[in-house]
């Protein structure tokens, strides 16, 4: 097998797992938080911690990191121009958009579900590759199916996704797949303009695009922060949320590293279905959370749910098979 695939196997299961978690702890954050003001028996009491808050307090602590890395992984020869930082602005802002929905969408939806879903996006990064001019073989668009229709059957088991979280899902699932191609973009304007030679420094041009674009997300995060903050009791209560906050951070960030990695190895269509693996992952951790009792994270699922699930997968590994043949 082609050692760049190898690579891209091995970050993309990377990518799947700290992708899971990140989710787990999205999820924890919010089941985690005070109790909304009293309602009545049936009313829907959503906890104080929001989706919002969550994604903002996470990317000021990937700004933090971000800010401590651009400096020492900042390529020589790297200079400021359109090449790169034209698809890094687009990254910045369509990826802001995409974690808001998704973060909507998992106060509503178990992770186990939402992870296989989010694997949707791999129809869109076929057709965006098309638009890029790359060839896809009846044999590869073949996998994109496959990949699609087991993310489909993972995600539809268990009962029916309330409308508006699946709307935000879709959302989600179109913005990821425009975020995945900036990505490609921004890292190979990087190398260009940097002269960097992607199979002497595979790192190069990854690292330094995550640790770029953390840190532009940092200013908009700030922002947010200021405004949400004044909704907390007080210092030591968005202190304990940013504490609280640090687990999906170092997942997501983790995630990040691995994925933006994946993609500059093997490119975005086969990437994301290599990425497709969280589905598989998000259910083993559901599954274990649930019997464990931690059912405030993942609701216990019959047996039979779990099985039809783990068919869907299969198809998502004939998925991975039928491209890299």
């Amino acid at each position: 097998m082609n050692p760049d695939v190898v690579w891209g196997l091995a970050l993309g299961l990377s990518t799947a797992l700290f992708h899971a978690l990140a989710y787990l702890a999205a999820r924890q954050f919010s089941a985690s938080g005070p109790a909304g003001p009293p309602g009545p028996p049936d009313a829907d009491r959503r906890p104080a911690r929001s989706g919002l808050w969550l994604l903002t307090l996470a990317h000021l602590w990937m700004a933090a990191a971000a800010a401590a890395a651009v400096p020492v992984l900042w390529p020589a020869g790297l200079t400021p121009t359109a090449a790169w930082l034209g698809p890094l602005a687009g990254l910045v802002a369509a990826f802001s958009v995409a974690q808001w929905l998704l973060l909507g969408a998992l106060r509503h939806i178990d992770p186990s579900r939402v992870a296989p879903l989010l694997s949707l996006k791999i129809a869109a990064l076929g057709g965006l590759a098309t638009l890029r001019g790359e060839t896809l073989t009846a044999g590869r668009w073949g996998a994109v199916g496959l990949a699609v229709a087991g993310s489909l059957v993972l995600g539809g088991t268990g009962g029916r996704v309330p409308l508006a979280a699946a709307g935000r899902l879709l959302g989600a699932c179109g913005l990821y797949a425009v975020c995945d191609d900036l990505i490609l973009r921004t890292i190979r304007g990087v190398e260009a303009v940097a002269a960097i030679d992607p199979a002497a420094a595979p790192w190069a041009g990854p690292c330094f695009t995550v640790a770029a674009v953390y840190l532009a997300l940092g200013g908009p995060a700030l922002l947010l922060f200021l405004v949400l903050v004044r909704r907390r009791a007080g210092p030591a209560a968005w202190r304990a949320d940013a504490l609280a906050a640090l687990p999906y951070a170092t997942c997501w960030l983790l995630a990040m590293v691995t994925l933006y990695g994946t993609f500059a190895r093997v490119g975005t269509v086969l990437g994301a279905i290599f990425q497709s693996t969280r589905g598989l992952i998000a259910i083993g951790l559901g599954v274990a959370l649930a019997a464990a009792g931690f059912e405030h994270l993942e609701r216990k699922t019959p047996a039979g749910v779990v099985v039809r699930r783990a068919l869907a997968a299969a198809a998502m590994l004939a998925a991975v098979w039928l491209y890299v043949r």
